[in-house]
């Protein structure tokens, strides 16, 4: 089978969590966590941890030691220039788990220049599919989709304001994951099917379109399929189940299986866990999950 490619940040993520109704402007009593998120990072590892061949290319700081080990655990292929620190996100939950703000120090990302990218043109090459966070700088962008779209790129959109620097290469893009603030953004249509429709029609071949509680939404040219799952079990996080429900969709494609409910079950198990990513997952358990 040849390799899963993806391409972007890994962060230490720092998660606050406000144990009552979060007062701004006010010191909150809550708790803090780290671990290693990033939206390509958190693809990637689930990705692996389903025992899909899969290499990510990254930027990693000097204090990048432990996640290296974890990596190789889990047969997680890294490629990666070094600098000083890596790259930090802060994010603020409050008791219901709900993001309230988000803060990105992602910088080193434009370490991912034509340079490097270049020096690592044969593993595009041998690649079944690549897969690109929006946090890529213009140049790595333009350097992946000028020289690569001839491989099916998967694209997993990390918010509105970077949703923009997509619209060059949208009939470039194979499939696309985004939420309905996303797809407003790209497409200022409102209605979930118009969006949908709409990207469609300007060249993706597949779109996934989450809309948090109410379900998810996936069209190709096959039609329009939609899934919803209640989650019974309290929210204590939401950070990486976007990237979790992408990395399922994805497995849910290769395996032959249902993408819109192996990525529900997939983010709604990352929803109930306070790291980025379900680290007690593997495929044996997904596709369990799948049958209930």
């Amino acid at each position: 089978m040849k390799k899963i490619v993806v391409v972007g940040c890994t962060n230490i993520d720092i998660l606050a969590h406000s144990y009552n109704q979060a007062i701004l402007y006010e010191s909150n009593p809550g708790e803090l966590k780290r671990s290693w998120g990033g939206v390509a990072k958190n693809v990637a590892e689930n990705l692996a941890r389903l025992k899909l061949p899969t290499t990510l290319i990254t930027v990693l700081g000097e204090d990048a030691n432990d996640f290296i080990s974890m990596a190789k655990s889990i047969d997680l292929k890294l490629l990666y220039p070094t600098v000083e620190f890596s790259s930090t996100y802060l994010a603020v939950h409050d008791k219901n788990g709900e993001l309230i703000i988000g803060i990105n120090d992602t910088d080193i990302i434009t370490k991912l220049d034509k340079e490097y990218l270049s020096k690592n043109q044969r593993t595009f090459e041998t690649a079944s599919m690549i897969i690109l966070d929006a946090n890529l700088s213009d140049e790595a962008l333009k350097f992946i989709f000028d020289n690569f779209s001839h491989i099916p790129i998967y694209v997993n959109l990390v918010s509105s304001a970077k949703a923009l620097k997509f619209l060059p290469y949208i009939p470039q893009i194979h499939t696309l994951n985004l939420n309905t603030l996303e797809a407003e953004t790209l497409t200022k249509l409102k209605s979930p099917f118009e969006m949908g429709q709409s990207l469609l029609d300007q060249g993706i071949k597949s779109v996934y379109l989450t809309l948090g509680k109410d379900g998810a939404l996936h069209f190709s040219n096959q039609g329009i399929n939609f899934y919803q799952k209640t989650l019974d079990e309290k929210v204590k996080n939401v950070t990486g189940a976007g990237d979790a429900f992408f990395a399922g969709a994805i497995y849910g494609e290769l395996n032959g299986l249902d993408p819109l409910k192996t990525g529900t079950i997939l983010a709604q198990l990352t929803l109930q866990t306070y790291d980025p990513v379900f680290r007690n997952i593997y495929p044996e358990k997904l596709n369990s999950l799948i049958k209930e």
